[in-house]
């Protein structure tokens, strides 16, 4: 991997602050535009959301981001042939099984699916049918079955992105925290916490969950909050092939985020990539303890897998999804001061989705494209009271 940081300050044309999956991609893509960028990321690359994942690149359902999500699978297909330090996409989706303990539910969701996403290949697997598929399964599991999600390591793909953002000259400084620096009505830079200021034409906030409090500090402006994931790493001695998922969770914009849910928030997820299973997760809006989860989680995944208990329970991993409060990313210019940038805000879709967020955003800032598509408009959030 190329090295992440350069003893010299040069004159940037966009500072990136943020090093998770969406700030790394927008400052690659912009980089490969011809733009001198600097990325700031105050603890170091894919530290929170973009590393602490389940590790699964999976369609999103919501028409507005299927789009992105499309686009992202390519771009991580083109990153592959750069990457020197292994990245790979799967060849093929391993597929998504929505596992429940009631047929019904599996049966209606194959109807509305393939009402609505007939290019997915919804399938219906009553129990005993989806343990044949998929023999980790509990005896009493059914499930809609899906051609989709791409296992990967939790944090590969935004390292590989940093990597190809360093070949391309980015200036990548880890331990640096900053916030906008404005001047009359345009951004003139960025402050770092330890009081320097860094001169730029534009300004990229892409730090997840604390976009907001890097953008405003007085607190007001506030379109993209945290919802709390909870997985951990359990090793199975014959994991399941297919991405698995409770059927009844809902994410989706519009519906309550998480309607099949147990006493203490848990759902149930797995996602083997490689020889790692991630068991998980949880849609919690405040920071919750792990160590009062992590049992309920691993009971909740024994109903579905049942080797989930006896199996060997690793580390866990908490992380502040950064979730817009309508559901759908802010990717464009921020109302107000010319020269400032919003990249997030994409919840639990941000490695399945951020590379084509970063793409949209470069091309938004060099003009090729004129304005981002209106559900992703920052604009639809009332300004920000910038001073």
């Amino acid at each position: 991997m190329a090295s992440l940081h350069r003893s010299t300050d040069p004159a940037a044309d966009v500072i990136v602050i943020g090093g998770g999956i969406v700030g790394v991609s927008c400052a690659a893509h912009l980089a490969a535009s011809g733009r001198r960028v600097v990325l700031l990321e105050r603890s170091d690359i894919a530290a929170a959301a973009s590393g602490r994942n389940s590790g699964v690149v999976q369609h999103p359902f919501d028409p507005v981001l299927v789009q992105l999500h499309l686009e992202t699978i390519a771009l991580y297909r083109a990153l592959a042939s750069e990457d020197d330090d292994g990245f790979r996409l799967p060849a093929e989706p391993a597929g998504l099984l929505m596992v429940t303990h009631d047929p019904g539910v599996a049966r209606g969701l194959v109807d509305a699916l393939t009402g609505t996403h007939p290019g997915l290949s919804p399938r219906y697997l009553g129990p005993g049918e989806a343990r044949a598929v998929e023999p980790a399964l509990a005896a009493d599991v059914a499930a809609c079955r899906l051609a989709i999600g791409y296992p990967v390591a939790p944090a590969a793909a935004t390292r590989a992105y940093a990597a190809w953002a360093a070949r391309l000259g980015v200036d990548i400084r880890v331990g640096e925290a900053a916030r906008p620096w404005l001047a009359s009505d345009r951004v003139a830079g960025v402050k770092t916490e330890g009081g320097r200021r860094l001169a730029a034409q534009h300004v990229v906030v892409a730090a997840g969950p604390w976009t907001p409090d890097v953008i405003d500090p007085s607190g007001t402006w506030r379109p993209i909050g945290r919802s709390w994931g909870v997985v951990v790493g359990v090793t199975l001695e014959r994991p399941p092939t297919h991405v698995l998922e409770e059927a009844e969770i809902e994410i989706e914009p519009g519906r309550e985020p998480n309607l099949a849910r147990g006493a203490t928030g848990e759902s149930f997820s797995l996602v083997t990539a490689g020889a790692a299973s991630s068991l998980g997760s949880t849609f919690l809006d405040t920071e919750p303890d792990p160590a009062g989860l992590v049992p309920a989680m691993l009971a909740r995944g024994a109903g579905y897998v049942p080797d989930i208990a006896s199996a060997s329970v690793g580390p866990h991993r908490v992380c502040a999804r950064p979730q817009s409060v309508d559901g759908r990313p802010l990717v464009g210019r921020v109302p107000g001061p010319d020269g400032l940038w919003v990249a997030a805000g994409h919840g639990p879709w941000g490695i399945s989705t951020g590379p084509a967020s970063g793409r949209l955003l470069a091309d938004l800032l060099d003009g090729r494209v004129p304005g981002p598509p209106p559900a992703l408009d920052p604009e639809r959030f009332p300004p920000p009271p910038l001073a």
